[in-house]
């Protein structure tokens, strides 16, 4: 075999493996900044606004390292493919006083089980793209709750003319 085929055989092998490790789908975080009185108040919104959205608390809560992953929240369907779970992650880091960056992600699965897609104990979950919407609906929840911030001497908006 020539070297030069034998580079290009090796490089088509290292391609195939690394799209087998990675994931297929990578995670997808939606961004926000907000006015928060403190840590403690950030987190007990967000907690809140989890609760609210059906997400029990899980394990993953650590103020300590302002970082929130909830439980699964679990939506059996009777066909395969239609039952889903989702997990959200919220992660929140200090910028000047009294503003927080809130990173969230909804993860989702779906239940890929033929035979009893009712019963959680045979599930067969398999990965799926992020829930784009659902993270940025939780977003707007804590920012509305939190109260939105008016910046003085920002321009006004401009009326439309007809």
């Amino acid at each position: 075999m020539k070297p030069s085929n034998l580079i290009v055989c090796a490089a088509a092998l290292v391609l195939a493996l690394s799209a087998c490790q990675g994931p297929k789908h990578p995670p997808v975080w939606t961004e926000s900044v907000v006015a928060a009185p403190s840590e403690n108040i950030l987190w007990a919104v967000a907690s809140q606004e989890l609760q609210r959205m059906g997400f029990p608390l899980g394990v993953g809560a650590d103020p300590s390292q302002l970082l929130m992953t909830s439980g699964w929240k679990t939506q059996l369907r009777p066909f395969k493919g239609e039952g889903y779970r989702e997990r959200a992650e919220v992660r929140f880091t200090a910028r000047e006083a009294g503003r927080f960056a809130i990173e969230a992600r909804i993860e989702k699965e779906i239940n890929d089980d033929l035979v009893r897609p009712l019963d959680p104990s045979h599930a067969q979950w398999k990965p799926v793209p992020d829930n784009v919407e659902a993270a940025q609906i939780l977003l707007q929840r804590i920012e509305a709750r939190l109260g939105s911030s008016i910046e003085i001497g920002a321009p006004a908006p401009k009326p439309r003319s007809r």
